[in-house]
């Protein structure tokens, strides 16, 4: 007794496993004939509710009988409507019970949704519905605002095709708002990003198209204004902010807008984008310009008084430098301190007076002067 319920426990594990691998393995649409309203299949909103899917394939039932002994001819057939193609014909034979097509795989998809027009013939009757086959929902794909890859802005940000948007935030202080498109898998526009200004604080808010039924699983926002620290330091170097957040600007005349996202999407019916570097000048101008400007030096520095000895690591001789090339070196540029800042001279002692001589008697003939040393080298 004992080993046959152990026996019938063992069966009924295999039957369940077995049925839960099939479920998951054909992915199917199930049309149950007897379900639908066959009067709404003219309606869009109908059709879209409970005739479209995204399902590797499509499976058609429908009830017959109650008995095999009153069995009937079936038929079915599926043909792909915007090609005219007649992809599925089966003659079934004598069908009783309830009619089970099996699983239809149909053709894969590119980026549209693929209308067919699925007719079952049961004896005398015929019945023909419409199915839209959509695109199957991308799941966990990157998304972020359109702009300049940040792989165009430097190589070493980024090897993928992520970008930024380069904001001018003197305009967008005037105007206070702006929207930038959002984009997903590199392909697709799957809402609009809402920038906000007020004063010196900055809001960039996510909003989604409805029929992209949007599901955002992480997302971070980056406000860069001092560009070049971006690219010395990377991105761990910027603090991340959440979508939504209000973040202070102030002083800043430019920025970059990065908001790196993972979404789960319906991409059916959704506009595609073309990225093109070359329309992008104006954002590349505001980067190029915000990295210049920091390039460039300070006002705060323009009075400062550089101490010529400091700045090139040359010890002080109490104002006396000597320019004397050596005989090996080269000859280089050394700055000479200026008279404001060269020390003060210190006062040499005044020579002796010499002694007057008398003037030469003109009578007395003229003496004449011992011949100058020669010059003796120095040894």
């Amino acid at each position: 007794m004992k080993l046959r319920k152990i026996w019938l426990m063992a069966l009924m594990v295999v039957m369940l496993c077995t049925h839960m691998a099939m479920a998951l393995g054909e992915d199917c649409f199930v049309i149950d004939v007897d379900t639908l309203d066959m009067n709404s299949l003219n309606s869009d909103e109908y059709v879209a509710l409970h005739l479209t899917a995204s399902a590797q394939g499509v499976r058609v039932r429908k009830y017959i009988s109650d008995s095999t002994e009153l069995a009937v001819p079936v038929r079915l057939t599926l043909f792909q409507m915007d090609t005219q193609t007649l992809l599925f014909d089966k003659d079934y034979g004598y069908q009783g019970g309830t009619f089970d097509s099996g699983v239809i795989y149909l053709p894969f998809l590119d980026n549209r949704t693929v209308p067919y027009l699925v007719t079952l013939y049961v004896a005398d009757y015929v019945y023909a519905m419409p199915f839209m086959h959509a695109q199957a929902r991308l799941m966990y794909n990157s998304a972020c605002t359109y702009g300049v890859r940040l792989s165009d802005l430097d190589a070493a940000l980024s090897a993928d095709w992520l970008m930024g948007t380069m904001v001018d935030l003197d305009w967008l202080r005037q105007n206070g708002m702006m929207t930038l498109d959002l984009c997903a898998s590199n392909q697709y526009v799957i809402g609009q990003a809402q920038v906000y200004m007020h004063g010196d604080q900055l809001c960039v808010q996510p909003v989604f198209f409805a029929q992209a039924n949007v599901e955002v699983h992480s997302a971070s926002l980056y406000v860069i204004t001092r560009c070049a620290n971006l690219t010395s330091g990377g991105l761990s170097s910027q603090p991340a902010y959440v979508p939504g957040e209000w973040v202070d600007v102030t002083g800043a005349s430019s920025a970059l807008i990065y908001m790196p996202m993972s979404v789960t999407y319906d991409p059916a019916g959704l506009n595609g984008f073309w990225y093109d570097l070359n329309a992008l000048g104006s954002q590349l101008d505001l980067w190029w310009e915000n990295r210049s400007a920091q390039d460039a030096p300070s006002d705060a520095w323009a009075d400062v008084t550089v101490d010529p000895y400091e700045a090139y690591g040359m010890p002080d001789y109490a104002g006396w430098v000597d320019i004397t090339p050596s005989p090996t070196s080269q000859p280089q540029d050394t700055p000479l301190p200026t008279e404001a800042e060269a020390p003060a001279a210190q006062a040499l002692p005044e020579p002796a007076p010499e002694a007057v001589q008398p003037a030469p008697d003109a009578s007395q003939p003229a003496q004449e002067l011992p011949s100058e040393p020669a010059v003796q080298p120095v040894g």
